[in-house]
């Protein structure tokens, strides 16, 4: 907390990526809080800058919310500015919060993964990803905040585009043995400032963090969800959802579970944050969608 400006000051957030799904739902979920200041950049603005950090150095603010690296991190100009934005909060204190995935994870654990699991997924988004994790970790002061399966019912999303396939009578085919925990972005909008509330106000907990809703499913059982939600405000949402599994060559009763899900208890100790399930937040996407249609 800056003591200077007075503890009724408001925190001042720099936004990076307000045109991102996870920006955009940080600026909604908190434009009835006045202990919020935003300076708030869209991924066009950044580029601009040829996604050089160098005009931060103008811009007066407590914390960074790097919304950005979980949707630009194959962009080619991406590592640049990453690499920039890590020595600038290096050089000058300054918080960032990166918003980080699950999927820098295999999937190839037994159970939920905890903050002290090594990322393991090789795929070129998800090593990405881990590599800005260790770009902003390497500063005390930083926080990587991994979350789950996000979803919004916004910008043409998987449940924006899994209802438009049931409205069409599309039958429905997803993986049964991915599994993870989906949750709402505005859930996550939730327990990001929360922690920068605390953090502000005197807390000192920094380092990574994992956050996810309660109930974790399979890719076909989230599907399933989202038909049988939609079936109560559309008669015709009738189609079918396949199963679609990957077996030993050699046996059809051993199925190879990958799980994405996330240990959430480090969050819980440190800032009180507790899980919540997502199929309300899922009931009432689906039922804007269809009023919206």
């Amino acid at each position: 907390m800056n003591v200077e400006r007075g503890i009724n000051a408001p925190i001042r957030i720099m936004l990076l990526g307000c045109d991102t799904v996870v920006g955009e739902e940080l600026l909604l979920f908190s434009s009835d809080l006045p202990e919020i200041e935003w300076r708030a950049l869209s991924c066009n603005e950044l580029l601009k800058y040829d996604y050089s950090a160098g005009f931060l150095k103008d811009i007066d603010c407590d914390v960074i919310i790097d919304a950005l690296s979980i949707d630009r991190s194959l962009d080619s100009r991406y590592p640049k500015f990453r690499d920039e934005l890590a020595h600038y909060s290096g050089e000058t204190n300054i918080q960032i919060v990166m918003i980080s995935s699950a999927l820098v994870f295999s999937g190839n654990k037994e159970t939920a993964y905890d903050e002290t699991d090594l990322p393991d997924a090789q795929d070129p988004y998800s090593l990405s990803l881990s590599v800005s994790e260790k770009c902003f970790l390497a500063h005390s002061q930083n926080i990587v905040l991994r979350t789950g399966w996000l979803f919004s019912g916004k910008n043409d999303d998987f449940v924006c585009r899994t209802i438009d396939l049931i409205k069409k009578g599309v039958n429905l085919a997803h993986n049964d043995n991915f599994v993870g925990s989906p949750s709402p972005v505005s859930d996550l909008a939730r327990v990001t400032l929360t922690m920068i509330k605390q953090n502000y106000y005197g807390s000192v907990n920094t380092g990574i963090y994992h956050y996810c809703c309660s109930e974790e499913i399979s890719w076909y059982g989230f599907v399933e969800a989202i038909l049988v939600t939609a079936g109560q405000f559309d008669a015709k949402a009738l189609v079918s959802v396949e199963a679609i599994r990957n077996c030993f060559p050699d046996s059809e009763d051993i199925v190879l579970v990958k799980r994405q899900s996330l240990s959430c208890r480090r969050i819980f100790n440190h800032f009180g944050v507790k899980q919540r399930p997502w199929r309300a937040s899922l009931r009432q996407q689906v039922k804007d969608l269809y009023q919206l249609a």
